[in-house]
C-alpha cells in the first residue's frame, strides 16, 4: 500500500475526465441508493492510454482471493503501477474531481482516501465472483468513514452471458435493482451506507484467458454513522471494520456458507477455514 502524495496530486494530469464533468444536468437516481453510471468517464484518447498499459492478466505479486465468498485478484502497489495509471489515481483525488463528486452527492466534507486502502486494480478470472456485501464502515489508517466508490470498467468487450455485473440491491436484500455490466469506458458510482448491499454475485463465465478488469477509488470523510455497539462486524468501538456479507434470497442455504458469512465480518477467510467447511474447494 503506497500513500498518494499532494504534490504528485498536485503535478497530475488531470484533465483526463469525458465532458460529464463539466455536465450540470447530471442527475443522482437514488433507488435503492445513491448512484450513477457514467459512460466516457474518461476522454478517449487517455483511455486508450490506460486500456494499453493495464496488465493482460494478474501475476503472483497480486493479490488473491479465493474463497465461495469471493474470487478475484487485487493490486495496490502504486509505485509498480505505469505512469498512466498512476495518473488516474492521482487525478480521481484532485479537487477537480472531489468538488464535482461533493456536489453530486452532497457530501460536502468528502476526501479522496491517500492510502487506497481496498481500492486499485481488480481482476475477476473465469468463475470470479464478489457476494453481496456492506463494505468496511472505517478506515482502519485514518479512522474515517467510507462514503464513496467508483469501479471504472476495463473491458472493450464483454458478453452479457458472462454475468460479471455489478448489482445494487434494495435495503432489506429481497431485490436486485441495478445490474451494471462491464462497459468500455464507464464507471458506477455509489454511495456506501448501513443499505447499500452490492456486490458481483453471479458466478463469471468468461473465457479462461479473459479478465473482468476494473480500476477501484474510495472516497471517505470524517465519521458519520453513529457507533452501534450491537451491529454485525463492529469491533470494540461499534463500528464495521470489515465486509458484512449475505446471501441473496435465489441461493440455496448452506450451514458452510453461513458459517464463512459469520466469520467474514471480524477477518479474511483461512486455509484452515476453507479446510474445514469447503474441503473441496
Amino acid at each position: 500500500m503506497i500513500k498518494i502524495e499532494n504534490d504528485s496530486i498536485m503535478n497530475c494530469e488531470y484533465n483526463i475526465f469525458g465532458e460529464w464533468l463539466k455536465d450540470e444536468t447530471l442527475t443522482i437516481k437514488t433507488h435503492p441508493y445513491d448512484h450513477i453510471i457514467i459512460n466516457d468517464f474518461i476522454n478517449e484518447q487517455h483511455y486508450e492510454a490506460i486500456q494499453s498499459t493495464f496488465p493482460t492478466a494478474p501475476n503472483d505479486t497480486w493479490w488473491r482471493y479465493n474463497t465461495p465468498l469471493e474470487v478475484k485478484y487485487t493490486y495496490d502497489n502504486l509505485a509498480e503501477f505505469s505512469p498512466v495509471i498512476k495518473n488516474v489515481f492521482y487525478a480521481l483525488s484532485h479537487d477537480i474531481i472531489i468538488n464535482k463528486l461533493k456536489k453530486m452527492f452532497n457530501i460536502p466534507n468528502l476526501q479522496h482516501d491517500p492510502y487506497c486502502h481496498g481500492a486499485g486494480l481488480h481482476m475477476h478470472p473465469k468463475n470470479g465472483r464478489l457476494n453481496m456485501h456492506l463494505d468496511y464502515e472505517v478506515h482502519p489508517i485514518t479512522n474515517k468513514q467510507r462514503r464513496l466508490n467508483i469501479i471504472f470498467y476495463l473491458n472493450d468487450d464483454w458478453d452479457k452471458e458472462w454475468n460479471g455485473d455489478t448489482q445494487l440491491w434494495n435495503s432489506d436484500m429481497t431485490e436486485c435493482v441495478v445490474k451494471s455490466y462491464p462497459k468500455r469506458n464507464t464507471a458506477i458510482i455509489f454511495v456506501t451506507t448501513e443499505q447499500s448491499w452490492h456486490g458481483v454475485p453471479d458466478i463469471i463465465n468468461c473465457p479462461a484467458d479473459v479478465y473482468r478488469k476494473t480500476i477501484a477509488f474510495y472516497y471517505v470523510s470524517e465519521i458519520q454513522n453513529k457507533s452501534d455497539l450491537d451491529k454485525k462486524g463492529a469491533e470494540s468501538d461499534g463500528y464495521r471494520k470489515k465486509a458484512v456479507f449475505m446471501k441473496r434470497p435465489c441461493d440455496k442455504y448452506d450451514e458452510n456458507m453461513e458459517a464463512l458469512y459469520k466469520i467474514r465480518p471480524y477477518r479474511l477467510i483461512t486455509q484452515a477455514d476453507l479446510d474445514e467447511y469447503f474441503p473441496d474447494w
